[in-house]
């Protein structure tokens, strides 16, 4: 399985969160989202699924232990790592989405080799603009241009992730003079974007996109739009990922779960759209007006669930994702949404296999 996002509700709880992951990790998948809200920190929450993976050296922290005569004094970052045994399973951790506008580069970059350097895995960076709620409400800063803030981040942070020296003066984002100390993460890059223009910000500046939420031909649509891009800048394709809600044998409470976690989304600009193209303009209709959430979760059918989530035994739930990779998503991202954690576990265990 490519990856799966975890962490990333209001609700999610940190040590379920880590035992999920560590799970997901023991079972051989390739990368680990780990989201925030208003709950914990993703940087925090990395280190801990390490340490609950066997990945810290915790036990080689004296100088004894990392090879050193007594009296030596404290071991140095390097003879730790070099007495720290390999992992046998390494999933890379993608921290994120982070609001850009919120988690500066020089921040960003810092909390990421932070996090190479203690857990000694591949890290990546998810960035999105984030919304005023986030950024203006909860933060108090301004977010007047986010495709340009969101622009100007990615190219101070990218030289950031290799330690490169940097000098940049925009409009949003100004940087000067920061080194680190530790080692560079060379941290894969990820633009959170749903609409084009957040999409072309990523063509030269990222390594990948991730879709939030997409029918199959919105997501065709997005890749379209990034070839297209990349040809006019000549400059390589991101790779295109698509976060899937998906529940492996569901049961209606877990179809209902879905249909909750939709409700945002039908009145919101661009997403209501995709659900109007799709064949659901009704249903947008009924949320633009004001329906209370009850009459959406009763006019919302099975359709719209399918629509941009894989649910059901174990078979249609691939054909989904089968579905996605023809239409040139590179990586599908799963989320295993659900209320019961037991759901969860038994979704991560049936697509590993």
């Amino acid at each position: 399985m490519d990856g799966v996002l975890l962490g990333n509700r209001t609700d999610s709880d940190p040590a379920l969160t880590v035992r999920l992951a560590v799970l997901a990790d023991e079972l051989g998948y390739r990368e680990i989202w780990l989201g925030e809200s208003t709950g914990h920190d993703a940087f925090a929450l990395a280190v801990a699924v390490a340490a609950a993976a066997g990945d810290l050296p915790g036990a080689c922290a004296d100088a004894e232990a990392a090879g050193r005569p007594p009296g030596a004094g404290p071991a140095t970052a390097d003879e730790i790592r070099r007495a720290t045994p390999e992992p046998r399973n390494r999933a890379a951790l993608t921290l994120g989405p982070l609001p850009a506008l919120v988690r500066d580069p020089v921040t960003a970059a810092r909390g990421a080799a932070s996090v190479a350097a203690l857990t000694g895995r591949d890290i990546g960076l998810a960035l999105t603009a984030s919304t005023g709620l986030v950024v203006v409400d909860w933060h108090g800063r301004p977010r007047t241009d986010p495709a340009t803030a969101l622009a100007e981040t990615l190219t101070v942070l990218g030289p950031l992730t290799r330690n490169e020296p940097i000098s940049f003066q925009g409009v949003s984002v100004r940087s000067r003079g920061f080194r680190a100390r530790l080692e560079p993460s060379e941290a894969s890059l990820t633009v959170l974007a749903f609409g084009l223009e957040a999409s072309e910000v990523a063509v030269g500046r990222a390594d990948r996109v991730a879709v939030p939420l997409a029918t199959v031909e919105h997501a065709a649509r997005i890749k379209a739009r990034l070839a297209l891009t990349a040809d006019r800048l000549h400059r390589s394709v991101p790779r295109l990922a698509v976060f899937l809600p998906t529940v492996v044998d569901p049961d209606q409470q877990a179809l209902d779960w879905i249909r909750r976690s939709l409700l945002p989304y039908l009145d919101a600009d661009g997403f209501g759209r995709m659900f109007a193209e799709a064949g659901h303009g009704e249903l947008v209709d009924l949320a633009r007006g004001g329906a209370h959430e009850r009459s959406l979760l009763a006019a919302m059918p099975e359709d719209v669930l399918r629509s941009i989530a894989a649910f059901g035994d174990l078979n249609q739930v691939c054909s989904a994702f089968e579905d996605y990779r023809q239409a040139g998503v590179d990586e599908i991202v799963m989320l295993p949404e659900n209320h019961e954690p037991g759901v969860i576990e038994h979704t991560i265990r049936a697509l590993a296999k």
